[in-house]
């Protein structure tokens, strides 16, 4: 295998990153192994499948290696690495996060035990965007069996050492899929008008990160909530798991306002409005302290 090995901005941890893939069964896309993290992508010439590892470090600095599992003759490899590595946010910077946490009299404990997290971002506007709608209104084990059935339906797959990988669908794929066929799947009516609508936004140019990039969060949300299905809380969400605006906290999210009760209130579930207001002091990064205040649940630490 061809590999790579890439410098993180210390502390990072892949171990703990890609911990939230391994909760369902139901994953095709993000697969954690027992090496590591494997992802099949799908390029203009082809898929690729890359493994990403990094060995046992207490200091969390270790190199994370990049390697090509399996490769289409004319597949973009370059372009595969790039959006793992965007995925995986290996460059992001965490110093700044920990120091907040570390002057926090309730949330300084999230430090020592999460050392590294990361946020993953997901690679594309519309596997961004496709997740959360699916994630609407159901559970997160619920949102992953149908997002499994959709990728086999319209993914494309590589097999390896007898495991298969799948690729997220392309917008592409769904060019003359009936909404009949996606409710099939699992899918809601208001869900499966959605998905096609994205698609089609996403064959225009009309969500391509380049252009997205350019915009504002609020010009990003209300273009988004323009769309059918979309609303606040899907905007949001896209705001921080595809482009990365760390300033966001999707404050009608139930997961966030109970976690935030729980380290931040007493217990006490909060009100959107003083979700917001909780978090308005950690400014920039605001995102980032409400990720490590979730995922506390995931590694069972409590206030």
């Amino acid at each position: 295998m061809t590999g790579w090995s890439v410098t993180p901005m210390a502390p990072y941890s892949l171990s703990r990153t890609i911990g939230a893939f391994s909760r369902f069964p139901a994953e095709r896309v993000d697969r954690v192994t027992a090496s590591g993290f494997r992802r099949a992508f799908a390029t203009d010439g082809g898929v690729v499948l890359l493994e990403a590892s990094q060995a046992e470090d207490p200091q969390l600095s270790a190199p994370v290696s990049i390697e090509v599992v399996s490769a289409d003759d004319f597949a973009d490899v370059d372009h595969a690495i790039g959006q793992l590595h965007r995925q995986l946010a290996i460059d992001e910077p965490i110093a700044d996060v920990h120091a907040t946490l570390d002057s926090s009299p309730d949330l300084w404990p999230l430090t020592g035990a999460l050392a590294g997290l990361r946020r993953t971002i997901d690679p594309t506007p519309f596997e961004g965007l496709v997740s959360s709608i699916l994630a609407q209104l159901i559970s997160i084990a619920g949102a992953a069996v149908v997002r499994g059935r959709f990728v086999e339906a319209f993914g494309q797959f590589v097999s390896h050492d007898g495991e298969e990988y799948w690729t997220f669908p392309a917008p592409e794929s769904l060019g003359g899929v009936s909404r009949d066929r996606l409710a099939s799947l699992g899918m809601t009516g208001n869900k499966t008008k959605a998905i096609l609508a994205v698609a089609e936004a996403c064959k225009r140019g009309e969500l391509s990160l380049e252009q997205l990039d350019r915009e504002s969060d609020q010009a990003i949300a209300t273009h988004l909530v323009a769309m059918p299905g979309i609303g606040p809380w899907t905007a949001e969400w896209f705001l921080v798991n595809v482009m990365g605006r760390m300033s966001v906290v999707p404050a009608g999210d139930l997961g966030i306002r109970r976690s935030t009760g729980l380290w931040m209130m007493g217990g006490r579930m909060p009100t959107q409005a003083e979700v917001r207001e909780l978090y308005e002091p950690f400014g920039e990064r605001r995102a980032y302290i409400a990720y490590f205040i979730l995922s506390a649940e995931r590694f069972q630490l409590q206030p």
